[in-house]
């Protein structure tokens, strides 16, 4: 066994990864391009004048969000109507209508940036049965309003795969549901599949004419937004599919096939759904198994503040720092796994005091390879993987060589006073 002189096992050096590029650039113009996408759709004056628009925000993190909000409300006063923002996010935010208000809240979307009212309220209507017979919700201030507009990001769904995954469809199926809605449609993503689930809501809630249009978002693989696609009610399928073709191709993923290792600086919320991106880490359940790497031991280091305690999805990770442990809000997590009917997403792993003491437990049951022959991936987050570290070992495994460029510089892993790492992340590293 390989030790240090404090006969700890060596953890391996490393080098930083870097991408060389977006597949797409990001748009020069994010308000100008949603404002020219809303002219597009031919909507007159008339057709809103004097009308109580609902306009729909999700939870997730998205590039621009702000201004993109903004901008939709800006278009619909311009255009004589009457906006409102209300919150789209399921159980998120502890399942209340504070915790909703205070995760828009967070991503400045708020009445004093906005200029308009923003309506957070948990109470729903039944407002449909799906074909399957289960009923559909829909927040009850957006569904006495004249009309819903649709703001979301498409991108690739933590569990699933398929012509649609997450994006407008979803946020109408679950998110537009509230706690109730996400409860349900959870429920029949496993008696009838996540895709049969989200497009039979989808289409009741379409069917009612309730929903004028929708605004669909694809980011890069650097996070910023490279597309934006706007649709009347009557071709928000289509424009979805075609947006989550291109989503599929820009998401990020970590190009190897088997890790010993992956080290996680941080989890939460606001990165994933899953708190980790589940086919970023390869641990996706449901009808997504198999995508990503094949890892052994994944350590997670903390949890993000704008998760406000929520740790869904903890439980992919095998060793866990105390410092997550004690910000885990068992309430708030378990909520989430039971709306989304997955108790081993909430499930706590061996939590350790110190990361020195959670690498030599990973190393351990591992065998303690040696340094040169540990095959370990470092990143800060499942979101952020345009520049994370990679041990030698894996120098000549990345499966698209063209996409990446690989520093000379190696460095070694470097352990504060408390046993703690310090993260090769940090502004100015």
């Amino acid at each position: 066994m390989a030790t240090n002189g404090n006969h700890h096992p060596n953890l391996t050096a490393f080098h930083y990864l870097e991408r060389k590029g977006p597949s797409r650039p990001a748009l020069a113009d994010v308000v100008g391009t949603v404002r020219a996408n809303l002219d597009g759709l031919g909507v007159t004056p008339e057709k809103l004048r004097s009308r109580s628009i609902a306009v729909a925000v999700g939870s997730r993190g998205i590039a621009s969000l702000q201004e993109t909000v903004r901008t939709v409300c800006d278009w619909l006063k311009a255009h004589g109507a009457v906006p409102f923002v209300f919150p789209a996010m399921g159980s998120h935010g502890g399942g209340t209508a504070e915790g909703q208000r205070q995760v828009l809240a967070e991503y400045g979307i708020t009445q004093a940036q906005l200029g308009v009212e923003v309506r957070s309220d948990i109470e729903t209507l039944q407002v449909g049965t799906t074909p399957q017979g289960f009923p559909v919700f829909a927040d009850r201030n957006a569904w006495k309003s004249d009309g819903i507009v649709l703001i979301s990001r498409v991108k690739p769904h933590s569990d699933f795969v398929g012509r649609i995954e997450s994006g407008m469809l979803k946020m109408m199926a679950i998110g537009l549901g509230k706690r109730e809605g996400a409860a349900e449609g959870h429920k029949q993503f496993i008696k009838c599949g996540f895709e049969t689930t989200v497009r039979s809501v989808s289409a009741k809630i379409l069917e009612s004419g309730k929903v004028l249009l929708g605004v669909a978002v694809v980011e890069n693989e650097s996070h910023e937004i490279a597309d934006v696609r706007a649709a009347l009610s009557a071709n928000i399928i289509e424009v979805e599919e075609s947006a989550m073709a291109l989503a599929r191709e820009l998401t990020p993923r970590l190009p190897f096939n088997r890790l010993d290792l992956l080290i996680v600086d941080e989890m939460g919320k606001n990165i994933s759904g899953a708190g980790m991106d589940s086919k970023v880490i390869g641990r996706a359940r449901g009808e997504a198994p198999g995508v990503g790497p094949d890892v052994t031991v994944i350590i997670a280091r903390d949890l993000t503040e704008e998760s406000g305690g929520n740790a869904i999805g903890v439980g992919n990770a095998d060793i866990i720092h105390e410092r997550l442990f004690r910000k885990v809000d068992l309430q708030k997590t378990y909520i989430n796994c039971l709306t989304a009917l997955n108790p081993l997403a909430g499930r706590i792993p061996m939590h350790m005091p110190t990361d020195r003491s959670a690498v030599d437990f990973a190393l351990g049951t591992l065998g303690n390879p040696a340094g040169a022959a540990q095959r370990c991936v470092w990143i800060h987050n499942t979101l952020s993987l345009n520049r994370f570290a990679i041990s030698p070992m894996l120098q000549s495994e990345i499966d698209t060589p063209q996409n990446w460029r690989l520093s000379e510089r190696q460095f070694n892993a470097t352990f504060d006073d408390c046993g703690d790492l310090c993260s090769p992340f940090a502004i100015g590293s």
